[in-house]
């Protein structure tokens, strides 16, 4: 089978084939039909928190089950499935608790063994999620990382109705994040990025004020639009660390007494900081991907049309273009924003 693989830090994605994965007791074997391209291949790519290699890459894929293992009875043959990447040991107290993200045995599709960048991938049986037979694979699998992981930042952060959120970054996660805010009933939803076609974007996906911070001062705009309380919730999607120091000021206002909660989601390559006073009463955490109920609960939210994903997927290319979706990424291409790999050629 063909697969896009990292063989040697720095060069990018090479086309090769490779075996088809022989599969387990416990495993299925889904033939990928569409699989994101998301801003963690980009770091890999550039020879970025790359894991042993060579390596398939993809965390964000969807497809239909070729195989069974002996010991499944969860999906069969046929079977459309979105795909959780996090494979976990689901005995752990976090496992039990519902937070396999936080597995202590935890693996990651993608970058601890093979993931869907491949005409084919081996997956536990409960890895794969059916989907509903009105969505596609296209949003099955964006669903899978940017929509899901957005969505796990959101509801951590414990926004209520009515609160007033800033989101830092419209990337594929960023845009998502701002959406749910919405959904959820922000207030008022402030989005931040350095392109102006972007926060474009992300007003359709919910935003009320967008903030470009090489044209405006973005805490000056944070003060006018919640006269001077700063925001119940800021989410830093973008990875810059100007922006994670920005998402813990704007979270804080005139009131000494209390500050809202800042949720660090894109990876920060630079450790940041926050003083006693500036955290008063709030809440500093970083998102860790999301969890498998939250991909099931937004697949049903997706089916019944409460969630449209109509605008996230704007470019379609083969396996065999991966570099360029990745160099999209890099470039920050205009009207660009989730590509998905939807024909696995060479």
């Amino acid at each position: 089978m063909l697969a896009a693989r990292i063989t040697k830090p720095g060069v990018g994605f090479e086309i090769t084939e490779v075996e088809v994965p022989r599969i387990g007791p416990n495993d299925v074997l889904v033939a990928i039909k569409a699989a994101g391209v998301c801003g963690t291949d980009l770091h890999y790519s550039r020879g970025e928190f790359l894991p042993p290699l060579p390596r398939t890459f993809g965390h964000e894929g969807a497809g239909v089950v070729q195989e069974v293992g002996s010991e499944v009875t969860d999906v069969k043959i046929g079977d459309r499935v979105a795909i959780h990447y996090v494979i976990s040991c689901g005995v752990c107290k976090h496992c039990m608790m519902g937070n396999d993200n936080r597995c202590r045995r935890r693996i990651s599709i993608g970058h601890d063994v093979d993931g869907f960048f491949a005409e084919y991938v081996r997956v536990p049986s409960r890895n794969a999620v059916r989907i509903p037979s009105n969505v596609s694979f296209e949003w099955a699998a964006v669903t899978g990382c940017a929509v899901s992981t957005a969505y796990h930042a959101v509801t951590i952060s414990g926004l209520r109705r009515s609160d007033n959120a800033i989101v830092f970054g419209a990337g594929g996660v960023g845009l998502h994040a701002a959406m749910w805010a919405r959904f959820f009933g922000a207030g008022k939803v402030i989005s931040v990025d350095l392109v102006d076609s972007k926060l474009e974007t992300a007003r359709a996906y919910g935003a009320d004020v967008t903030v470009n911070p090489s044209k405006e001062d973005v805490l000056e705009v944070v003060k006018r639009e919640t006269d001077g309380w700063g925001v119940d919730v800021a989410i830093e999607c973008s990875g810059s660390h100007a922006a994670m120091e920005q998402a813990i000021k704007a979270a804080k206002g005139k009131n000494a007494y209390e500050t809202g909660s800042i949720v660090s989601v894109g990876l920060q390559l630079k450790p940041f900081e926050a003083n006693f006073m500036g955290l008063r009463e709030g809440r500093l955490m970083v998102s860790g991907d999301h969890n498998r109920e939250e991909l099931v609960e937004i697949l049903r939210l997706e089916e019944t049309g409460r969630v449209n994903l109509s605008k996230s997927i704007t470019k379609h290319i083969p396996l065999g273009q991966i570099n360029e979706a990745v160099n999209l990424l890099a470039t920050h291409q205009e009207g660009v924003e989730r590509t998905v790999i939807d024909s696995m050629v060479r």
